[in-house]
């Protein structure tokens, strides 16, 4: 026979309605409650059970194979192991017993009544008589899996004194009536809690997670910072000092050089101090994208004519520069559609990965520019592997269906047959302060947020970036952005 099919009385019926409404009310208060209140909850669990059978002692205790997570007691955590098998809580199988709560007895007193009465299943109402002439009722609580891989049992304790007194049988005979029609509400509570602790273990953990990122970035920034302030300003400085002791011994060609060794080191200054202004401003949303519909081949023959006149003078000879354009299948073709873009951010981030493409590139070679126009599938399908997934449909206005045979989007591929990424830094290039950690990559000056500038400014664009690349095989750089609106069947 189930409680609900057992027969409750006036006003033992109200009771049950007053208890099953409040403690409804306890779960749905764990769930937004304070870590530091849970314990308090549990407390007022017990009380009111307490009261409801109007007992005079008790203790709620966990007990199963519990979790670290779960295992929060400073006593007995292992009392079963230390149980005979003939006695206390071996028959349950029970590995370790928490605390939940306690109601005028001690902790020491609880555990032992687990040893005390070897013949209690818990499972049932029959009363306990103590050598004290004190009588208690053990019942078990099921509270399933859904906390812990193995099912879970919380032990409700309930004690009276004095047994010569009357009161104590007819408290006892309360309680049996009423504890198997609120025992369910009352392990809902108990869930509820569990779980609310463990959100508030994850959400430290990730909090924990964040700060020791944040104490390795900061580590890594001052690191950074250290050697690539240095260096200039130690140039600046050797320079300038040098140029002040010994200027009439100096040729003329001589201060010459000292002096655009100084403007070199300065604009090395600049840029590190330009990169981190912007870093800062694009993390926190101070710089806004002033969109405007862009000619994607007009804009990459700009980038690249920059570019090849800076490797031709410095590195003559050594680099190829080549745009193609072509339609999604490989055609070649003359344009793509526009894209909605601010101009300069964007020409900011073609000029950074063909800046990269010829870093990286110690051998020289050809350096390939791609752009293609993709449907909605093809782009989804070309970024899932290495993106993730981009809200592709986030620029089209509200209620306007999709098309997923039209071009949704540009693709720029930045190809290259320099010394290539590792597999296990592909995820973390475009990290903050990132850097591969390779003899070349030590030579080269930087801070290691150019990539992070250029995810950030793409994620601002609704687009996505990513690479793909072999160590000794060069790298390809492919960025999506989405078509505009406007002039976009041009």
């Amino acid at each position: 026979m189930v409680a609900q099919d057992l027969p409750l009385h006036e006003p033992l019926a109200s009771e049950v309605t007053t208890a099953l409404i409040e403690f409804g009310q306890m779960s749905q208060h764990a769930g937004s409650a304070a870590f530091d209140a849970l314990s308090t909850l549990a407390s007022e669990l017990l009380k009111r059970l307490v009261t409801l059978c109007a007992a005079q002692r008790g203790a709620m205790l966990l007990i199963g194979d519990l979790p670290d997570s779960l295992l929060k007691t400073s006593q007995a955590s292992t009392i079963a192991e230390q149980t005979a098998p003939d006695q206390g809580l071996s028959h349950l199988g029970a590995k370790s017993v928490r605390t939940l709560a306690l109601y005028a007895i001690r902790e020491e007193e609880a555990y032992g009544l687990l040893t005390a009465f070897p013949a209690a299943r818990f499972t049932s109402l029959d009363a306990q008589t103590a050598s004290d002439m004190s009588c208690w009722i053990t019942y078990r609580l099921s509270i399933g899996d859904i906390v812990a891989e193995q099912p879970l049992h919380a032990l409700l304790v309930l004690g009276w004194n004095g047994l010569e007194d009357g009161t104590s049988v007819i408290a006892l005979e309360r309680c049996r009536a009423l504890l198997p029609f609120v025992a369910d509400a009352a392990a809902g509570v108990i869930v509820s809690i569990l779980l609310a602790e463990r959100v508030h273990e994850l959400e430290t953990a990730a909090e924990q997670h964040a700060m020791r990122e944040a104490d390795r970035l900061k580590t890594e920034l001052l690191g950074t910072m250290n050697h690539e302030l240095r260096n200039p300003l130690a140039a600046i400085k050797g320079y300038a000092a040098t140029l002040l002791r010994h200027e009439r011994r100096l040729s003329r060609e001589e201060r010459h050089e000292f002096l655009s060794a100084i403007n070199q080191a300065s604009d090395r200054l600049e840029t590190i101090i330009e990169q981190l202004l912007e870093m800062s401003e694009l993390e926190t949303g101070e710089i806004v994208m002033q969109r405007a519909p862009v000619d994607m081949v007009h804009l990459a023959q700009e980038a690249i004519a920059a570019v090849e006149a800076r490797a031709a003078e410095q590195l003559p000879g050594r680099f190829t520069f080549k745009l193609s354009v072509e339609q999604a299948d490989g055609t070649p073709a003359h344009r793509v559609p526009l894209v909605s873009a601010d101009l300069r951010r964007l020409r900011e981030v073609l000029d950074n990965l063909l800046e990269n493409a010829i870093i990286y590139s110690p051998g020289g070679g050809a350096i390939k520019v791609v752009l293609r126009p993709l449907t909605h599938l093809q782009a989804a399908s070309a970024a899932g592997s290495y993106a993730g997934v981009i809200d592709l449909d986030k620029d089209r206005q509200e209620g306007q269906p999709i098309d997923h045979a039209a071009p949704n989007m540009v693709e720029i591929c930045i190809c290259d047959n320099g010394i290539g990424i590792p597999a296990e830094h592909l995820g973390r290039i475009f990290e903050h302060f990132h850097r591969v950690d390779t003899r070349l990559t030590r030579e080269v000056n930087g801070l290691g947020l150019g990539l992070a500038i250029c995810k950030r400014i793409i994620e601002l664009h609704n687009g996505s970036i990513w690479a793909e690349s072999s160590p000794g095989e060069g790298s390809k750089f492919h960025v999506l952005l989405p078509i505009t609106n406007v002039g976009a069947e041009e």
